[in-house]
């Protein structure tokens, strides 16, 4: 009697907490007396769905027995079969298919139930929707496919079982970046690794011409250029906008690599298009250390951009001039110029 006085709001929120919480009991009870099965909330997720997203198998099936709507989606665009996908129930998954659930609906982002286990690194999940059909090569609507992302996630089983299926490894996202530039990206150096050994495009650039190592020096990931470079990447590759991975590296102040490059003999001077060397950029943007740090290696203090702007013009902050117009470091770098001169 309790019950049936409820609204349908009321009701229907029990039944999605039911759900939830895999009480199939309530949710029987619930459903008997009148809640509405597809009742929606938060960001319009059903009864049915949050079963899904928890891998509550008997609730799913009483809750499809009494009329859940199978292909509902929630405001990302996510129907019970992703959810399950997503989160790894593989029995979840395996009964919505076997209810008829459609193996390649998309979220609004473009993305079907195989991606998002990809993405989560589920490998039970993802070799149960391969088994049942699902496509290996499906693109999201930024052209992202299922190795893509669990190389940018550092799943390496997943990884694994993809190439294991014959995934494809030059495939490249809207953008233009492979699965390599995504697990470079993140410093995922395991399948980074395994990649390479499969054999991933060491030198494949994006559609603004980024290479791996590129992503590596602006991000900071010493142990990944380390990789790539004993690998054989170009050390002075450039970006379309004529960027080396010292640049790079130099805009985003991360010092470790950009040390690291100039061990293995990344060239000093080398200059963007519009004329700005590694001294420049790191000035720029305020990176006192990294700074300081090509200045000690011999960084020219005097070169200009195309734009006639000198390093210490090109300062953000005193505390960036000051560092550089320090008298003993400026004495040292003179030495070192002039020391050059004479040798040249």
């Amino acid at each position: 009697m309790a019950a049936a006085a409820m609204s349908d709001d009321a009701m229907g929120k029990a039944l999605w907490d039911a759900a939830e919480a895999g009480n199939t009991g309530e949710v029987t009870r619930l459903l008997k007396a009148g809640a509405p099965v597809n009742w929606a909330y938060g960001s319009r997720q059903t009864p049915l769905m949050r079963a899904a997203t928890f891998g509550h198998v008997e609730s799913i099936q009483e809750l499809l027995d009494r009329g859940a709507d199978l292909e509902a989606k929630s405001n990302d665009g996510h129907t019970a079969l992703l959810w399950a996908a997503r989160y790894g129930h593989v029995e979840a998954a395996a009964l919505l298919l076997d209810r008829g659930a459609d193996l390649e609906a998309k979220s609004k982002g473009g993305s079907t139930a195989f991606f998002w286990a990809a993405y989560n690194g589920k490998v039970e999940a993802m070799a149960m929707l391969l088994d049942r059909g699902a496509d290996l090569e499906a693109k999201s609507n930024l052209g992202h496919t299922a190795l893509m992302m669990a190389a940018c996630n550092g799943h390496v089983e997943a990884v694994a079982l993809l190439l294991d299926r014959g995934a494809d490894l030059v495939a490249k996202s809207n953008d233009g970046y492979t699965a390599l530039l995504w697990a470079v990206y993140n410093g995922h150096v395991e399948v980074m690794a395994l990649l390479l050994d499969r054999g991933a495009d060491l030198e494949a650039k994006s559609k603004d011409g980024w290479t791996a190592l590129m992503w590596a020096a602006w991000n900071g990931h010493v142990e990944a250029a380390v990789m790539l470079l004993d690998r054989g990447a170009d050390l002075e590759a450039k970006s379309n906008d004529g960027h080396t991975a010292l640049l790079w590296a130099a805009y985003t102040g991360k010092v470790d690599v950009m040390a690291m490059l100039l061990d293995r003999g990344a060239d000093l001077e080398a200059k963007s298009k519009d004329g700005y060397t590694a001294l420049m950029w790191a000035a720029c943007n305020g990176h006192v250390e990294a700074a300081v740090m090509l200045l000690d290696r011999g960084a020219d203090l005097e070169a200009k951009s195309n734009d006639g702007q000198s390093v210490l013009d090109r300062c953000r902050s005193d505390t960036c001039k000051s560092a550089l117009l320090d008298a003993e470091r400026l004495q040292r770098w003179h030495r070192r110029r002039l020391l050059a001169t004479w040798v040249h």
